[in-house]
Parts: C-alpha cells; structure tokens; sequence
C-alpha cells in the first residue's frame, strides 16, 4: 500500500529529522546547518547534529564540544545502504536531528528513504522529515531542487533556502516558469540564509583550519566573544545570526519545540 502523505506534510509529530541539502558543493550547507544549531542552541532545544559528510565534516568538528554529534553517510552502493542507519536511530533517540549533507549525496539519500521504507518506519514511529535545500540561485541548483520536489515532496515537507551570500538577485528564480509551477503545486516555504560579512567569515575559517584536529573549534556564537574580533565584527556576526533567526522563526517549524 502507498503511504506517501499527499501535498504539502502539515502534520505536527513529536520528531522531526531534518535534511540540510543542496547538492552543489559550496552552496552553504554546513553554513546554514550551523545557524540551525545556533538557532537551537539560543532556543534550549534538545536535539543531535548528524554529520554525513565523512571527507570534511567541518560542522561537527565546530560544535562537537558543545553538542551531541553522530555519523552517517550515504551512498548509492546498496551494499553500503546501512551507513546511513544511524540517521533514524538518531530520530528515535531525540526530538530533532539535523542531518548536514555533502554533496552529490542526493540519490544515496533517496534511494534509503524509498528504497528501504524510511517514510513508513517514520510514520509508525512518529518521526517526520524535512528538506532544507540551500541554493545558489544557479539554474541547475533550482532544477534539482524541482527534482527533489516530485521525488519526494510527498513524503517530506521542503524548505528553498535563498543564499543571499552567493546570489544577490532571485528575480530569475522567482519568475521560472518551472519553480512557479512547483510553488503553486507544493507550496513550500521560501527562506533567505542572509550575506554572511566576508571578513568575519575569513577569520572563523582560518582560526579553525590553524587548530588540530583535536582543537576546540569556533563557532558562529563563541566568535562573538573572541578577544581578536573588533566590536564591529563582533556586532556584524550578531546581525547575521539575529536575521537568520527570524527567518527560521517564521517558519513555525520549531515553534512546538521550544520549553
């Protein structure tokens, strides 16, 4: 029997998986995935980060001191199918989980959730998913999006994620024939992942690729108290964090979550 959920997933479980996608590479995943644990660190949420990307998994070596973390990974060799287990075990063990996928990891990911049944275990256990797709703005990027969309749009709710840092004018994308269809069709969310100021960003990546592996890594919030960081810059990061914020907020999303 099909059990897909029809349109648009309005239903509110006590679970919730979160796939942060995009399948470009440097389109900002692990950036928006870091906002999201900030976002849910700042709302005293309980929840896991899953890193997934096993060749740089920079999100978890940011915030592996300050969250729970586990790993997984995906991949289209079926006999490798279970490396991404932990995923739901992860979903039955925790209210929210926040999966950061590398790229080109988008048929793995399906091929686990159709292929093995992912949506069914996570109806009987009470655990929805979702889809965060970061874009560029780049014509194949929306394009996979769309992909997503009728693969599995009836199975998970999908959010667009604008990545104003990478593309300053979505005016292209707004007016695409194809993403109005599919707006119309799926009425997803559409949120903006605001400019994150260059030279801040510099200094949290080159603090973090001087330290050891071993090294406490710093992140969005601990840089605002970094001693070497001007007032301004200090300021700048507080910005970001405060709109990107917002952003997640409207969604509602989270809102049941919150102590």
């Amino acid at each position: 029997m099909d059990q897909r959920l029809a349109g648009t997933v309005s239903i509110n479980p006590q679970r919730k998986v979160f796939f942060v996608g995009g399948e470009k590479g440097g389109v900002g995943k692990s950036m928006f995935t870091s906002t999201l644990i900030e976002f849910c660190l700042e709302s005293e949420l309980r929840f896991i980060l899953v890193e997934c990307d096993k060749v740089n998994p920079d999100t978890a070596r940011m915030y592996r001191s300050k969250i729970d973390v586990s790993f997984a990974y995906f991949s289209e060799d079926p006999n490798k199918r279970t490396k991404a287990d932990p995923v739901f075990k992860a979903g039955l063990d925790f209210p929210l989980v926040l999966c950061n996928l590398p790229a080109q990891s988008y048929q793995g990911m399906k091929d686990w959730f159709i292929e093995d049944g992912l949506y069914e275990l996570g109806q009987e256990h009470n655990i929805a998913f979702y889809h965060w797709y970061i874009s560029n703005g780049g014509y194949d990027s929306v394009q996979i999006f769309i992909r997503s969309l009728e693969e599995l749009g009836s199975y998970m709710q999908h959010f667009f994620v604008r990545n104003w840092g990478l593309c300053d004018s979505w005016n292209h994308v707004d007016d695409h024939k194809d993403m109005k269809a599919a707006i119309a069709e799926y009425n997803f969310p559409i949120i903006d992942l605001p400019k994150f100021p260059y030279a801040e960003r510099n200094f949290i990546e080159d603090y973090n690729f001087s330290r050891k592996k071993d090294e406490v890594k710093l992140t969005f919030s601990s840089a605002v108290t970094h001693p070497e960081l001007s007032l301004v810059s200090k300021q700048r990061i507080k910005n970001f964090l405060r709109d990107s914020f917002a952003q997640i907020e409207n969604t509602e999303i989270l809102s049941d979550e919150k102590p």
